[in-house]
C-alpha cells in the first residue's frame, strides 16, 4: 500500500497552526483586558481558525469554497437538526445516570438570570471555532486521502489534545471529548460540512453548563445525590458517567460503519 504523508502532515500542520494563532490571540487579548472574556475569545478563535483555512487554501490555490465554510440553504437547517440531535443524545445519557444511581434532577428557578449570558453566550462562538478548527479543514483532508476511519481517529486524537493542552487531564479528555469527536466528525462527513456538527457540539454545551455538569452557578437544574453516602456515590456516577460515554464511543463507531457501508452502495449504483 502506498501512503502519501502529505495529507497527514497538512492536517496536523493544520491544526497546530491555528492553536498557535489562537494562543497568540489569547496573549494580545490578556494584554489589552485584565480580566479574560470568553466571548471575544471565541471571536478571536473563529477568526484563527479562518485565517489558517485561508492560509492553508491559498497555498494549494484552492477556492474558498472547497473549504465548506460558506454556506448554503440547507445550512440553517442541519444546524437546527444537529440541536436536536445533540439534545436527544444528552438526554439519552442523562435519563441513564439517573436510572442507575441514586442521583435525581432538581429544577432551580434562580439558576437563570441576566449574568447567565456571561456563560451561555460565548458557548457559541467557542464552539464554532472548535469546529472551524478540527471538522473543517483537516477532517476533509484526511477523508479525502485516507478515508472515514482514519480521519475520524486522528481528528478525534488531535481533539481530545487540544483539551489537555488546555488544562484537562488525559482521563477527562479522552473519555469525553475524545467520544463526542467521533459523534461530530460523523455528522461533518455525514452532511458535508460544520453545521450539523456546530448544532450538536453547542447542544451539548448548553446542557451540560444547563445540568450543572461542568460547575458554575448558572445552572437552570441540579442534579443532586439523594443519599448521604456521598462518597461511594461518587465513584458510582463516575462509573455510570463512563459506561454511558463508552455506549456512546461503541454507537459512534457503529454509525460511521454503517456510513461507510452506505457511501459504498451509493458508489456502486452509481456505476451501474
Amino acid at each position: 500500500m502506498n501512503f502519501k504523508a502529505g495529507p497527514f502532515i497538512k492536517s496536523i500542520l493544520f491544526i497546530g497552526l491555528f492553536i498557535m494563532l489562537l494562543v497568540i490571540g489569547s496573549i494580545i487579548q490578556s494584554m489589552l483586558q485584565p480580566e479574560k472574556s470568553m466571548l471575544i475569545y471565541g471571536f478571536i478563535g473563529i477568526l484563527a481558525g479562518l485565517l489558517t483555512v485561508c492560509i492553508f487554501l491559498k497555498a494549494e490555490k484552492e477556492p474558498f469554497a472547497s473549504s465548506g465554510l460558506t454556506g448554503e440553504r440547507k445550512t440553517p437547517v442541519r444546524f437546527v437538526y444537529g440541536l436536536l440531535i445533540g439534545t436527544a443524545i444528552f438526554a439519552a445519557m442523562i435519563f441513564v445516570l439517573l436510572s442507575c444511581t441514586s442521583l435525581s434532577i432538581q429544577y432551580d428557578p434562580k439558576g437563570f438570570n441576566i449574568q447567565s449570558l456571561q456563560t451561555y453566550l460565548p458557548l457559541i462562538p467557542l464552539v464554532l471555532m472548535e469546529e472551524i478548527g478540527f471538522r473543517s479543514y483537516p477532517q476533509k483532508k484526511l477523508n479525502g486521502a485516507y478515508g472515514v476511519w482514519i480521519s475520524q481517529i486522528v481528528v478525534a486524537a488531535a481533539f481530545g489534545l487540544y483539551h489537555v493542552l488546555n488544562g484537562w487531564t488525559l482521563y477527562m479528555a479522552f473519555t469525553g471529548t475524545f467520544v463526542w469527536a467521533f459523534v461530530f466528525g460523523l455528522s461533518a462527513l455525514w452532511s458535508g460540512g460544520i453545521a450539523m456538527p456546530t448544532g450538536i457540539h453547542l447542544a451539548v454545551n448548553i446542557l451540560q453548563n444547563l445540568t450543572g455538569l461542568k460547575g458554575g452557578e448558572h445552572s437552570v437544574w441540579k442534579i443532586v445525590d439523594t443519599t448521604n453516602a456521598a462518597q461511594s456515590e461518587m465513584g458510582k456516577t463516575e462509573y455510570a458517567g463512563l459506561v454511558t460515554h463508552a455506549f456512546l464511543l461503541l454507537a459512534a463507531l457503529l454509525a460511521t460503519s454503517w456510513y461507510i457501508k452506505q457511501r459504498k452502495q451509493a458508489v456502486c449504483q452509481a456505476k451501474k
